[in-house]
């Protein structure tokens, strides 16, 4: 009797392990993947490697977000251009890149896990279609899932208290994503991902996970500098 009352108090007292579990969908084989390098043919063997990691991680994308109902692109096309004013973009299912950033920064295969985050996202427009956490979502992927070594030496943003916010998008959005998922919810960026895919609110996927509002959380993170 005594062993029976012990373990049911053991049970009561445990913590919610779905809370711990990173979910998962079904990895989705990647569609063809094209390469267009026609305004800059040098830059052909780094669009290889870059095709290959798409092959690699687009599974693996699919899998990290709620993609039960996504419709896969018939290509992914990746489209090298001379020069463009960022180093990257995404429209559709088309991927293209900055010429004279991947001269400067050759191993910056990041950005393209990032871009592929994107193609995979794709949410419906409206208001819940939020663009920095669009982005932070995509930097989460890329420097939790793909490069964390990275980040923990060289990608860290630099957070200032009086004047970043979790709103800044980015690394920034990303690094607190990472902060509140592991802390409160493993399930956090994966809801999230599906309430914007189903134009459900995002926003309020952090009090029904964590019971407090993304400024509570934002707060919690400036103290604690992790």
């Amino acid at each position: 009797m005594f062993a029976a009352v012990a373990f049911l108090a053991l049970v009561q007292q445990a913590p919610d392990l779905d809370k711990f579990v990173l979910p998962v969908s079904k990895p989705i084989a990647c569609p063809p993947v094209s390469i267009d390098v026609t305004d800059l043919p040098d830059a052909m063997p780094w669009a290889e490697k870059a095709k290959t990691l798409v092959e690699e991680w687009f599974p693996q994308i699919t899998a990290l977000l709620d993609t039960k109902d996504y419709r896969v692109p018939s290509e992914i096309k990746l489209v090298v251009k001379k020069k463009i004013n960022v180093p990257a973009y995404t429209s559709n299912a088309t991927i293209t890149i900055n010429g004279e950033w991947i001269t400067q920064h050759p191993d910056d295969l990041g950005m393209v896990v990032h871009e592929l985050v994107h193609v995979v996202q794709h949410y419906p427009g409206g208001k819940t279609n939020v663009g920095w956490l669009v982005e932070g979502i995509a930097d989460y992927i890329r420097w939790w899932r793909y490069e964390p070594e990275y980040f923990a030496t060289h990608g860290r943003p630099k957070i200032d208290p009086a004047k970043s916010k979790y709103s800044d998008a980015y690394r920034t959005t990303a690094y607190w994503l990472a902060y509140v998922g592991k802390k409160y919810d493993s399930r956090l960026v994966f809801d999230l991902d599906s309430a914007m895919r189903h134009r459900q609110d995002p926003l309020g996927v952090f009090k029904n996970l964590t019971g407090k509002e993304p400024q509570e959380l934002w707060d919690e993170f400036i103290e604690q500098k992790p």
